[in-house]
């Protein structure tokens, strides 16, 4: 093996990638190929270790008490620990025979005095070590805004105007089409006149009012091209220090691009969605606003945002459709009489490629349920041709079941917790979810408060609810080998799930009223029901799984096979696998935690 594969190699490990060049080249200088036959014990509690390993071909096995607990194989490296601390409880032993590299110790340690990024990660406890390995996963690709068009951004639509047309209709148009200025149209000449213009003829040069715009004007106006680079548009704003630049395709007026938006888009592509929502003045305007859901999501996870700031951001956005579109169909007077609730994965904030609808509607008591049946089988038509799925469950507002008054929904909660089925557990675990997105909002505390009241002192109910977590195999066997189906693994089922029930069923028992799991996890910390340590570890994990799954989730998106909550073994870097790995670990290590807390053995 050449220098030059040696240090492409060594790049391909994490987290070797984070040495610079100059020390990636001693590292590959460091470096002897060593060879060594089957059952040969490399590191044991008697024989400290002086190198760092860096499996090549074979596999070694780490033992600890004589189990053995891990396997190590192609491009694995192992015992760092053994040479910082100089101490180890394990033995690693080959188990088929070993090509590796060879890095001495003393040589190892001078990288770690010299690249804090890479010591960090080596002497890291394993919350913190998840979160630096998944950093090789994170990049900053500005260059999807440096190629982005500019009819990639949102654009204003343009109020344009003859010459001889009056201030006063100009305004009036300008206000009807909900735009910042006006364009006036001389001949084959256009002017613009802004508020800044306004003011400065009308309120200090006397104009007439309902005066001829036209001489009022400013020329001439800046354009471009709709197919050109937005970092053009960048450019020109900062050049002419303007606010706004008409945009044209093949000559003719398409809009306006104000400064705000372009930078807005470059800082956060969510804030146009959220214009183009809130100045939304039809369902089609509303619906094409929600389109663009999928591109912000591949922006923000390209840059390495964390999933749980793009579920979170793609929930705002999902609540002001929900909150949109209810206004736009439900009369006020009725409007105002119900709340609209989203729960399950919506109503934790987790959702971001849409998935199915879980809604209600909660109706003020002595107000006619009836009335609201055809608007709520509008709603849930229109939001499956947004792109939300009908839920197979039936979990929608178009089911009289989760539509109702706010008394018969206190009847059903009282009759989830006296005498529950086993679907029961599951109808509560889903509204116990649940946030207010339109409607009066006090209609869903005053039944989350019924919910705290009457959960008190119930073990048995809680462990059977929080036994739900334990259903699932988790897909880890022997010496940490992933379990797949047809290399496939249900991330739902695997570990997403008994993390989301798990943590949901403690956030019941301790009263809090946060619904997102993140946020859940940190409030049990707080709360001394979860070590700190342990939560911590528990979040990076679940950030892990749904990461994995998001990307495979974006994979799939224009191919034939539905990833939903699978991935695909085979399209897992090492990396990936060995996050995955530690990631199913620690929900395992969770579920323990959980049957001992519930009690769970205890109940059938």
């Amino acid at each position: 093996m050449s220098l030059h594969d040696q240090e492409a190699f060594l790049k391909s490990i994490h987290p070797f990638e984070l040495l610079t060049h100059k020390e990636l080249t001693k590292a590959v200088n460091s470096m002897d190929i060593a060879y060594y036959k089957k059952d040969e014990v490399l590191i044991s509690p008697d024989n400290i270790s002086e190198f760092l390993y860096l499996i090549i071909k074979g596999e070694v096995g780490e033992y600890h008490k004589d189990e053995l607990i891990k396997v190590y194989h192609n491009s694995n490296t192992f015992d760092a620990d053994s040479l910082i601390y100089d101490k180890t409880e394990d033995t690693f032993t080959v188990l088929e025979e070993l090509i590796c590299f060879e890095m001495k110790k003393e040589d190892f340690k001078s990288l770690l005095d010299s690249n804090n990024a890479f010591k960090e990660f080596y002497i890291s406890d394993l919350a913190n070590k998840i979160q630096s390995a998944k950093q090789k996963e994170y990049t900053t690709q500005m260059s999807g805004f440096m190629i982005a068009r500019i009819v990639d951004s949102y654009l204003h639509a343009p109020c344009i105007v003859k010459t001889d047309v009056s201030i006063m209709d100009a305004l009036h148009k300008m206000e009807k089409l909900k735009t910042n200025c006006i364009l006036v149209q001389d001949g084959d000449e256009c002017g613009i006149v802004t508020d800044s213009i306004l003011r400065k003829h009308i309120l200090y040069n006397d104009y007439d009012k309902n005066g001829p715009i036209g001489p009022i004007a400013l020329k001439p106006i800046i354009t471009m091209e709709h197919d050109d680079f937005l970092f053009n548009a960048l450019l020109s704003f900062t050049k002419n220090s303007i606010k706004r630049i008409i945009i044209t395709k093949d000559g003719e007026i398409l809009g306006v691009l104000e400064q705000l938006d372009l930078l807005s888009y470059f800082a956060n592509h969510t804030y146009l969605v959220a214009v183009q929502i809130k100045k939304a003045t039809s369902i089609d305007e509303l619906k094409l606003a929600s389109h663009d859901f999928i591109n912000i999501i591949k922006k923000l996870h390209a840059k390495g945002t964390k999933v749980e700031y793009i579920s979170k951001l793609i929930a705002e956005l999902n609540e002001k459709i929900y909150e949109k579109l209810y206004e736009m169909i439900v009369p006020k007077e009725l409007a105002k009489d119900a709340c609209l609730i989203v729960m399950g994965s919506e109503g934790r904030k987790e959702q971001m490629l849409k998935t199915d609808q879980d809604n209600a509607l909660i109706i003020r008591n002595g107000v006619d349920v009836a009335l609201y049946e055809e608007y709520m089988k509008e709603f849930t038509k229109i939001l499956i041709e947004f792109g939300f799925p009908e839920c197979e469950g039936n979990i929608m507002v178009s089911n009289e079941y989760w539509r109702k008054s706010s008394h018969d929904f206190e009847h059903e909660i009282l009759r989830w917790l006296e005498a529950p089925n086993k679907d029961d557990y599951m109808k509560l675990a889903i509204f116990f979810d649940s946030i207010a997105v339109a409607g009066d909002e006090k209609l869903i505390d005053e039944l989350k408060d019924i919910i705290y009241e009457n959960i008190k002192d119930k073990d048995v109910f809680l462990a059977n609810f929080a036994k739900a977590a334990l259903i699932f195999e988790t897909p880890i066997g022997m010496f940490t080998k992933l379990i797949s189906t047809n290399d496939q693994i249900d991330m739902k089922k695997g570990g997403i799930f008994p993390i989301v029930q798990g943590i949901r069923s403690l956030a019941l028992e301790a009263g809090i009223r946060e619904t997102n799991t993140n946020n859940r996890i940190r409030l049990l910390a707080k709360a001394n029901i979860l070590d700190k340590k342990f939560a911590d570890v528990i979040e990076e994990a679940f950030d892990t799984l749904l990461n994995l799954r998001l990307k495979e989730r974006l994979r799939a998106i224009g191919h034939e096979e539905d990833a939903n909550n699978f991935i695909y073994v085979q399209n897992l870097n090492q990396l990936e696998a060995d996050l995955l790995k530690d990631s199913f670990k620690i929900v395992n290590k969770f579920k323990n935690f959980l049957s001992h807390h519930f009690k769970i053995s205890m109940v059938g």
